[in-house]
């Protein structure tokens, strides 16, 4: 009977010391995620709106949409107002990287596009000269 108690008291040791190790693994896995998601927001974040900036520049007014799977930007052959809606490059089979970075470079063009739509004399190139005019 003291052997089975004694035996008994063992397993359940090793479960809770499996358990303690299974958190500290998941623990670590979900911070590691965050990390990896807020890398992901900040880069796809500069790069849609360079991109945004760039086309803006360049007299295009597009927003972007996300429309099942695509191997290329394309207009879509419909506007929203003065923009063209263009849909990305992406692939539903790819694993969930791929979905939220596409999703994140989505809603930063479009934001970034309709910010300078709506407020242009914010964007416009100035030269050298022009900006040691304003100076004091």
């Amino acid at each position: 009977m003291r052997e089975l108690k004694i035996l008994v008291a063992l397993l359940v040791l090793t479960l809770v010391i499996a358990l303690i190790t299974s958190l500290g693994f998941l623990g670590r896995a979900l911070w590691r995620n965050y990390w990896w998601e807020q890398e992901v927001y900040g880069l796809t974040g500069m790069v849609a709106t360079t991109q945004a900036m760039e086309d803006f520049r360049h007299g295009k007014l597009r927003l972007r949409a996300i429309q099942g799977e695509n191997d290329e930007p394309r207009y879509s052959g419909s506007n929203d107002g003065p923009f063209e809606i263009w849909i990305v490059q992406y692939y539903p089979s790819l694993p969930y990287p791929h979905h939220y970075s596409t999703e994140q470079q989505v809603e930063f063009y479009n934001r970034k596009m309709r910010h300078m739509h709506k407020h242009p004399e914010n964007f416009v190139d100035q030269t050298n000269t022009e900006a040691q005019k304003r100076r004091p």
